[in-house]
């Protein structure tokens, strides 16, 4: 199967890359620069790379048909919440335009799948989302999300492939080299020797965590037996707070109790899924919480240069 993973240079991005590839695809990515360790780096992934910006319709339709693209999974966007706040205009016209353009130029392709958020719902007091929860949108980021799943779900009327949307719960994993998230940084602290740190707002923040590869693994089933115009949760029934987490991490290191950090963030209270819609299609997660952390530290050891042993 020949794919193209716009975004290929992130942390779903290269892994998801790396998965297909492992299954014996013609991968193909695009990225917007080169800058810096990404990724694909960061995993050792060898694909053919393509850069240009998913706001260039005629980049895109050259890559799509130069390749004879049969998947599409676009992921690119702007994708860090703060990132995001800071500058909606250019939030809301890369992850919406950017998605027309993949949609409009993968008109001829099998499947698209399209990233969207489980914060594209909004606040709903922690009850678990369902896909029929009308999205609430709150922030720059969420709104940009929210968008981009409506046009995506609507854009299915107006081309052959079929067109999935997926709204994970928040990953984690092997490969992610953005130390402003949680588990990252608080995995490169503890090589480091000094216990994570949380922001001081979010200790009792809840979410449902994903290992990374389980993420790769239902997007992939999504583009082999999605139904066209649908969204999907895909979470892994396995709630645990920031500070939780960082907790699990400390002890795993050896290094302390987690402490606070300098400057706090806002974010949606609590959030679950029921994901019953994407095991329907004979996908679940095969990697606990406990499980994905301590193989998620490993690897962080093993990348970051410090000792293997815990």
């Amino acid at each position: 199967m020949r794919t193209l993973v716009t975004g290929a240079d992130g942390f779903l991005g290269a892994n998801l890359c790396q998965e297909l590839v492992w299954r014996g695809h013609d991968v193909v990515g695009s990225a917007l620069n080169r800058k810096g360790k990404t990724g694909l780096d960061a995993l050792g992934v060898d694909i053919r790379v393509e850069y240009g910006d998913v706001l260039d319709l005629a980049y895109l339709r050259r890559l799509v048909n130069a390749h004879e693209i049969d998947w599409v999974f676009h992921l690119a966007a702007v994708s860090i919440v703060r990132v995001a706040e800071n500058d909606p205009y250019r939030a809301i016209q890369t992850n919406v335009m950017g998605t027309l353009n993949v949609l409009d130029a993968a008109r001829g392709a099998k499947a698209v799948v399209v990233a969207s958020s489980d914060k594209a719902y909004g606040d709903y007091g922690g009850v678990a989302y369902s896909e029929t929860m009308p999205l609430k949108p709150q922030g720059a980021y969420e709104l940009s999300k929210a968008l981009e799943d409506t046009l995506a779900r609507g854009w299915a009327r107006f081309t052959d492939a079929r067109v999935m949307v997926t709204r994970c719960g928040n990953l984690y994993g092997p490969g992610d080299v953005q130390f402003s998230r949680l588990i990252p940084n608080s995995c490169r602290r503890i090589v480091n020797g000094v216990p994570p740190e949380v922001h001081p707002g979010a200790w009792a923040y809840s979410r449902e965590w994903l290992y990374v590869q389980d993420a790769a693994a239902a997007y992939i089933t999504l583009a082999k037996k999605g139904q066209t115009g649908e969204a999907y949760n895909i979470g892994s029934d396995e709630t645990a707070t920031a500070g939780g987490v960082a907790h699990k991490l400390a002890e795993l290191g050896a290094v302390g109790k987690p402490v606070d950090s300098n400057y706090e963030i806002t974010e949606i209270p609590s959030q679950r899924l029921c994901s019953s819609k994407m095991r329907r299609l004979g996908w679940s997660p095969q990697t606990t919480l406990d499980i994905g952390l301590s193989n998620t530290l490993l690897w962080y050891r093993q990348y970051l240069g410090g000792p293997c042993g815990f």
